[in-house]
Parts: C-alpha cells; sequence; structure tokens
C-alpha cells in the first residue's frame, strides 16, 4: 500500500507535471492534497472524456499527464480514447480504480460489469495496462514499466485495486456554513411533492431519500451518473399525466450538462429540476468539483426551461416547489446547500435494484388510470 503523499511524490518524481479526472473514493488521500495544491497541478474535470481531453492537450504542451477514473466512467473515455489519443498518438498515464473487481458487493450491483470487463477492453485495444495492488509491484515500479509505451506515443492503463492506496491524508475541518444540509432538503421536497413521482441522482442524494421517505414513486440512481434528468425526460414524455421531480447533484449535472438543453427543446410542462448545489462530490470524498463559478439557473434558462431560481433557505426552497409543481416546466430549483452531513443507507442494501425499477414502473401504470387528466401545459 502507498501513502497518499507518497502516490503524489511518486507521479511528481516520474516527471507528471499534471493531474486531472473525476473522483473516487479509492483516491480519497491523494486527492485531499491535491485539492489543498500538494503536487502535481490539479484540474477537476466534468467527465472521463473531458479528462483525457484535458490530458491530451497538456501533452500536446509538453506537460506529462496523469488522468484519474474510477471504472464505471471507462465508458465516457472510449471516443476520446479511441478517436484522439490512439491515433494522434498522445501519451498518458491513466490510473482507473476497479469498483466491483474482484466481484461487486451485493448493495452495488451496478460496478458488476465493468469490474470484470476493462482489462478486456483495454487489450482489444492494443492498450498496455497493469494493476496496482497494496501487495503487489510498487506504483514507481508500474510507471517505470509504463515509461517505453509513453515513449512509443502510447497511453498506458494503471488500474487500481481496493486499498492499494491509502486514505490517510487529513480531512479538511468543516467550514461553518448555515446553508441547507442534503437532508433538510430532501426533507422539504418530500413535504411538497405529494403524488410527483421522485427521479434521484446517484450518491447520497439517493441514500437521503430512501431513509427520509422511501416509496414506491421514487426512483433512486446508482451509477449512471449524471443520467438522472434524461431519465425523468423520457418518462416524463411518456406519461403526461403525472408530475416529475428530479433530485439531481452539481458534480451530476456537470458530467452531463448537455442534458439540459433536451429538455428545454422538449419542454415537458410536468418536469421540475431541483439541483443541490454544494459544490463538492460528498460521496466520494468531498472533492471540489472545480466548478464553482457555474450558475444552473442561468444554464437552465439558456437551454429552454421556462423558469429557474436559485434559493439558499428552506423557506425558500418550499416555496419554489409549490410554485413549480403548481405550473407549467420544465422549471429548474437550484439549492445553494452545505457539504457533509451522514451519508445513511443505500436504498440497494433493502431493495435488489431490478425492484426498485419494477415498482416505480408499477406506479406509473397506476398513476396513469386515476382520474384527474393531463399536467396543464
Amino acid at each position: 500500500m502507498i501513502t497518499a503523499q507518497g502516490m503524489l511524490d511518486t507521479l511528481t518524481d516520474h516527471g507528471h507535471a499534471l493531474v486531472t479526472g473525476v473522483p473516487c473514493s479509492y483516491f480519497a488521500g491523494p486527492l485531499r492534497l491535491l485539492d489543498r495544491g500538494v503536487g502535481p497541478r490539479y484540474i477537476p474535470a466534468v467527465n472521463e472524456g473531458s479528462a483525457i481531453a484535458i490530458a491530451a492537450g497538456a501533452q500536446l504542451g509538453a506537460e506529462l499527464p496523469v488522468v484519474l477514473a474510477q471504472n464505471s466512467g471507462f465508458g465516457n473515455m472510449i471516443n476520446p480514447l479511441t478517436s484522439l489519443v490512439l491515433p494522434y498518438r498522445v501519451p498518458m498515464t491513466v490510473m482507473v480504480s476497479m469498483r466491483g473487481w474482484p466481484t461487486a458487493s451485493a448493495g452495488e450491483p451496478q460496478h458488476h460489469w465493468m469490474g470484470r470487463t476493462v482489462p478486456g477492453w483495454l487489450d482489444s485495444l492494443d492498450v498496455s495496462h497493469w494493476m496496482l495492488t497494496a501487495d503487489g509491484p510498487s506504483l514507481s515500479d508500474l510507471l517505470g514499466r509504463a515509461r517505453p509505451v509513453l515513449d512509443d506515443g502510447q497511453p498506458a492503463f494503471i488500474l487500481v485495486a481496493k486499498g492499494a492506496i491509502a486514505d490517510d491524508a487529513p480531512a479538511p475541518e468543516a467550514p461553518s456554513d448555515a446553508r441547507p444540509t442534503r437532508d433538510e432538503v430532501v426533507t422539504a421536497l418530500l413535504a411538497e411533492v405529494g403524488d410527483a413521482h421522485v427521479l434521484s441522482t446517484t450518491g447520497y442524494l439517493s441514500r437521503s431519500l430512501f431513509n427520509h421517505g422511501d416509496r414506491a414513486r421514487n426512483f433512486y440512481m446508482q451509477g449512471s451518473m449524471g443520467h438522472v434528468s434524461g431519465i425523468a425526460l423520457g418518462a416524463a414524455l411518456a406519461r403526461p399525466e403525472s408530475r416529475f421531480v428530479v433530485l439531481d447533484g452539481d458534480g451530476a449535472v456537470l458530467m452531463h450538462m448537455g442534458v439540459m438543453a433536451t429538455v428545454g427543446a422538449n419542454a415537458p410542462s410536468n418536469l421540475t429540476h431541483v439541483v443541490f448545489d454544494n459544490g463538492v462530490y460528498d460521496s466520494t470524498g468531498g472533492q471540489r468539483t472545480g466548478c464553482s463559478h457555474t450558475d444552473f439557473a442561468s444554464a437552465a434558462i439558456a437551454c429552454g426551461y421556462r423558469d429557474a431560481r436559485t434559493v439558499e433557505t428552506i423557506d425558500a426552497l418550499r416555496g419554489a416547489l409549490r410554485s413549480a409543481l403548481a405550473a407549467s416546466g420544465p422549471i429548474a430549483i437550484v439549492v445553494r446547500g452545505a457539504a457533509g452531513g451522514t451519508a445513511g443507507e443505500r436504498a440497494s442494501n433493502n431493495l435488489p435494484v431490478a425492484e426498485i425499477g419494477a415498482r416505480f414502473r408499477d406506479s406509473l401504470a397506476v398513476a396513469a388510470h386515476q382520474p384527474g387528466g393531463r399536467v396543464p401545459a
């Protein structure tokens, strides 16, 4: 096992001047240090494909980059990897955490497939890769093996097993913050949504929704980060007689922000999009998103939402929800919230994810046959 500081020192010793990527808890210790300015220059990316592009640009500018990502986002890398990195011969080191390897836990079935397929995919692309484990070859040794590959103009992947990198960097002191917490936002939302169907993004927001108000009309998304608003759009267009509320996070919205334009273009009148903006990825260790200047409400309006507003108190949130649910959407409500808070239990520790999907589907079928008609346009 290598320490968090040891990992950054090793990267620096091997000439890596820039780190970019999307957080994973396997890298929580090094990421805390990078956030504080320790080690190579750090650029948080909105998704794994963007991280590959940022790294490619850095390498073209004569800096040797490292990309950090988890294997659940490997699919986001495929296009820039095969369309940019390989044909243009842009070398870079990519460190990918192996969630679900060698087997996925019962509560995280979304990691089952990616936990076993990444090495085979890399083999099919003729991309060199090695495994970093707690008791295997050192990171320095693997970076040494990767050097001839980089010198040949090719990418090199280091697949990181759980526990290979210590989470030993001290967490920063939590700042005093009077903004709403995640649990307070979820509790307020549940008090206002009535019989609306609620879809929550992956991570702690889904855990909070499950623990504070589990019901068949809730869809808890695990994995597929950034796609919950797309799921809600499809459901809202398929079931115009029902109301839908999306409970999203700032990091998740950033990952696939273009879907907001699709929501605006299709203008579902029965959709309300709530974005909890606390500036960090809480479920992977509280790393900053790197997009503190992003104005999600203005972005929603620019994408064609009929209305959007930003709130900073629970009273303002409840009022905004009441107005939105009585009006024609799509409407965005951005909640400036506080980072941190307890995680709570995963829904999938109590319900198989297939059952979560099935009961949500059944609740929509029941709603379709209830009196009340369509949501006003």
